[in-house]
């Protein structure tokens, strides 16, 4: 290809400001590596989405260093600008969800080797409405913690623990969601405490599921509902069935994959999608789009 133009965009405000202390170190880098890279701070919400929708075409491959956030507004400028260029991803959040699942390394080094090296998986997106998200779409527990836990918190106490902290006290508030969830020609109907949608092995942060169950380029997502227990004996049997990654048989989990879904709340239902606000006060379609996004993976192809 000869030179790479790149174009770097950075949350500096990510992880425990990570991406402010390194992003020069990332631009150093890929210089020395022959790139021709252009550095992008952002400064607000939206600003990485417009950023790609403004001068994305100018650029060989798209990269990125900031958390799940980050990397959905990129998501988003690419898919809404129909760009069919890499993406590079240098995790630098709290919890790096996406990054673990697709088994991108944290070590600025091996990123920006993997960068250059620039090869590519396509993999699947979702589209909620009209917004896209790269790994999952999800309510309930655990869910708005994503998004409403100070940044501060998350650098202080580091992403997993912060969620976890600030769900626990979420626990005795949160009211189960009535929902009708249609796909595959079936309905799936209750009052759930969780719900996600997925293209992972990691489920918002908290939960996971077993590797050999989840395929990133197939066309599908995955669908998990969690009902809220009546019981405790109702509440251990779905605890364990979580720990286990053996849920697809519990009574109180519903599980299914596909292309569609069509999600009906009883009322306003408030979303996550890779821990940006969303929110749904009526019918609701979600849509697996096949292999748009051309993802920069690990030189050994995983």
């Amino acid at each position: 290809m000869g030179i790479k133009k790149i174009m770097l965009i950075v949350n500096p405000c990510a992880g425990r400001k990570s991406g402010k202390k390194n992003a020069d170190k990332v631009v150093s880098l890929l210089k020395k590596q022959g790139a021709d890279c252009s550095l992008y701070m952002t400064g607000k919400r939206g600003d990485a989405t417009q950023f790609v929708i403004d001068d994305g075409r100018k650029y060989d491959i798209v990269a990125c260093m900031g958390g799940d956030g980050t990397l959905n507004e990129v998501i988003n400028g690419l898919l809404k600008a129909n760009l069919n260029v890499p993406l590079g991803y240098i995790p630098a959040g709290s919890t790096n969800d996406f990054a673990r699942s697709m088994h991108i390394s944290k070590n600025i080094e091996i990123a920006v080797a993997n960068i250059i090296n620039c090869n590519t998986k396509e993999i699947d997106a979702g589209l909620f409405n009209d917004r896209y998200f790269g790994y999952i779409s999800s309510f309930g527990i655990f869910t708005r913690t994503s998004y409403s836990t100070p940044q501060s918190v998350k650098n202080l106490l580091g992403g997993k623990a912060s969620y976890l902290l600030h769900g626990l006290t979420e626990l005795g508030k949160v009211k189960p969601e009535h929902m009708q969830v249609e796909t595959n020609g079936r309905i799936y109907e209750g009052n759930y405490i969780f719900g996600a949608i997925t293209n992972s092995t990691s489920v918002g942060g908290i939960l996971r599921y077993d590797p050999g169950l989840v395929n990133t380029s197939d066309g599908k997502l995955e669908i998990m509902l969690i009902h809220k227990p009546k019981n405790p004996a109702q509440f251990f049997s779905i605890v364990g069935s979580l720990i286990s990654k053996k849920f697809t048989d519990n009574p109180y989990i519903d599980f299914d994959r596909s292309d569609r879904f069509t999600i009906m709340p009883a009322s306003r239902s408030d979303w996550s999608l890779d821990g940006e606000f969303a929110y749904t006060t009526g019918s609701s379609e979600i849509r697996c789009m096949k292999k748009r996004i051309r993802f920069i993976c690990s030189q050994d192809g995983r």
